[in-house]
């Protein structure tokens, strides 16, 4: 009697084994979403170019140039600036999402040394005109400087 429950059990279990042997490999989502974006904004007297240089580091890893230069006008002088957000860290969580959530150290031409975090989830799309482009809204937080949290939505076009 031990031995027909055995032989059922070991039939049982053949039966319920996985016919793959492989498991399936993960996409890698980072390589559709690489390229070169830029948008401009005009705030309050404040007009910016921003533009990003996207690159792939590994599978589902993205990096982001972030380059932004922008043009305030005071009392009829212009002062140029220029911000440099370099984003080593961005994860593409989807076909056409990825998601930036890091601390960066920002180089600019005007000013002290700034942290910030910087964090949103961005989406990569076809608009009207058949264009690439990725829509976000960006968050920077926790600023070195002092200044409060901000946010703001962009709409990228791919070049």
């Amino acid at each position: 009697m031990k031995k027909l429950i055995f032989c059922c059990l070991v039939v049982l279990m053949g039966a319920c084994k996985d016919d793959k042997k492989d498991p399936e490999p993960e996409v890698d989502y980072a390589k559709d979403i690489v390229g070169v974006y830029e948008t401009t904004t005009v705030d309050a007297g404040v007009t910016s170019h921003h533009k990003w240089d996207i690159t792939t580091e590994s599978k589902n890893q993205l990096s982001i140039n972030y380059t932004k230069d922008s043009e305030i006008v005071l009392s009829g002088t212009r002062i140029p600036i220029t911000q440099q957000y370099p984003l080593v860290a961005v994860k593409a969580t989807a076909q056409d999402t990825f998601e930036i959530n890091e601390k960066v150290d920002v180089t600019q031409t005007i000013g002290g040394a700034l942290n910030q975090r910087i964090s949103g989830i961005g989406t990569r799309l076809v608009n009207g005109g058949g264009v690439p482009q990725i829509n976000i809204t960006i968050k920077f937080s926790e600023s070195s400087s002092g200044v409060n949290d901000f946010e703001q939505y962009l709409e990228f076009k791919k070049k």
